[in-house]
């Protein structure tokens, strides 16, 4: 199950991991990441080609939804997390990645590794 209230978003497992090092606040995580808006799926983020995402877990660094949908998520896993603009970037918006505000968002993360 997910951290993500349902009011706000969802997230789908898309491939099984490992079942063995999982997210939690504190770690760091190495990720593929894939972000695109929810409506028009128009993608504004992807590390597949390139060098992985590699961040602190749970500790406020990263939009809320985004926080939310990995704990808990483990090494070698795939999920699809989507999130109201809420979880995401708000009414602000993102404007380094032309994301308006009130904009839904769609992650998919490949957890890569857990250390």
């Amino acid at each position: 199950s997910s951290g993500i209230n349902a009011e706000y978003g969802y997230k789908e497992v898309v491939r099984k991991g490992y079942e063995k090092d999982f997210v939690v606040p504190g770690c760091k995580v190495v990720c593929h990441v894939t972000g695109s808006v929810k409506d028009t799926g128009r993608v504004f983020w992807c590390t597949k080609d390139g060098t992985p995402f590699t961040y602190t877990a749970g500790i406020g660094s990263l939009i809320e939804g985004w926080e939310e949908g990995c704990i808990g998520m483990s090494e070698g896993e795939i999920s699809k997390i989507v999130m109201s603009s809420k979880k995401g970037y708000g009414k602000i918006g993102n404007r380094s990645w032309n994301i308006p505000g009130h904009t839904d968002l769609e992650f998919e993360i490949e957890i890569l590794a857990v250390r």
